[in-house]
């Protein structure tokens, strides 16, 4: 049996020689659970050996930009954005988030399924561009690379004017008792007003999001109308939830497809 000292050995050289790793991976290749790799990336990242990001870890002081999380997770992704699909009615102001959640549904979104489509994402803006029954809406402000979304004082002036049916958005994690966070401060600025200005609200959320922790809150998870989890999130975890917030549709996403 592999020791826990040889494993997280082995976690930080492959970071070090690979400068990203997937959780997922890890698992696989050191013969563990999902839950195990994740409980090494936070020791050593709070050893300061690594930087964990969502879904995996980078060298410390790397980040991965937008382009790379976009394309990294990709049927897992797709397979919460097919449920999200479903939350979209004939004729609605759909506000949809940055990210590579929220980009891989708007790949599936066909034109004409919403009335008009809002975004603070370039990426998302240009995955609808060839739509021409759906209106397609890009909100002002600066760009932040990062996070491949506008953000900033003009984009909230925007936002403070609209009135959605549903706004679709993005979450760096999420728990139970202390609600929606990100890791950016004007970011979740952003997001409490999308979720303001939004009859109703959606979000999907991966299985390494669930009780993580971010330093800026943006909204309660009773302000979800719908949440879209893995296939495969703890059982437990689902059942906390469902427990906690009876009132919240809570919707498994088919099985990832390689």
């Amino acid at each position: 049996m592999q020791l826990a000292e040889e494993r997280r050995q082995a976690i930080v050289e492959a970071v070090e020689q690979e400068g990203r790793v997937l959780a997922t991976e890890l698992a696989q290749r050191l013969h563990t659970s999902e839950d195990t790799i994740r409980r090494d990336l936070r020791d050593l990242d709070a050893a300061g050996l690594l930087r964990r990001v969502h879904g995996g870890a980078v060298r410390r002081g790397a980040a991965p930009s937008f382009g790379e999380r976009m394309e990294a997770e990709l049927p897992r992704k797709n397979a919460l954005a097919r449920m999200l699909r479903d939350c979209v009615r004939p004729g609605d102001t759909v506000l949809i988030d940055a990210g590579s959640t929220n980009l891989a549904l708007a790949r599936l979104l066909e034109d004409g399924q919403a009335a008009t489509v809002v975004t603070n994402s370039p990426q998302v803006a240009l995955a609808l561009g060839d739509f021409r029954r759906t209106r397609v809406v890009l909100l002002g402000g600066t760009y932040h690379a990062a996070q491949g979304a506008v953000m900033g004082a003009w984009t909230l002036a925007e936002l403070q004017q609209l009135r959605a049916d549903l706004c679709i958005v993005g979450i760096c994690a999420l728990d139970p008792e202390r609600g929606l966070a990100t890791e950016d401060a004007e970011e979740a600025t952003i997001k409490s007003a999308m979720l303001a200005g939004s009859t109703r609200r959606a979000a999907a959320v991966l299985n390494e999001r669930l009780f993580d922790k971010a330093s800026f809150l943006f909204g309660r998870l009773a302000e979800l109308d719908h949440l879209v989890l893995e296939a495969d999130a703890p059982p437990d975890t689902i059942a906390r939830l469902r427990e906690s917030h009876p009132d919240l549709d809570i919707q498994l996403a088919a099985k990832a497809r390689p």
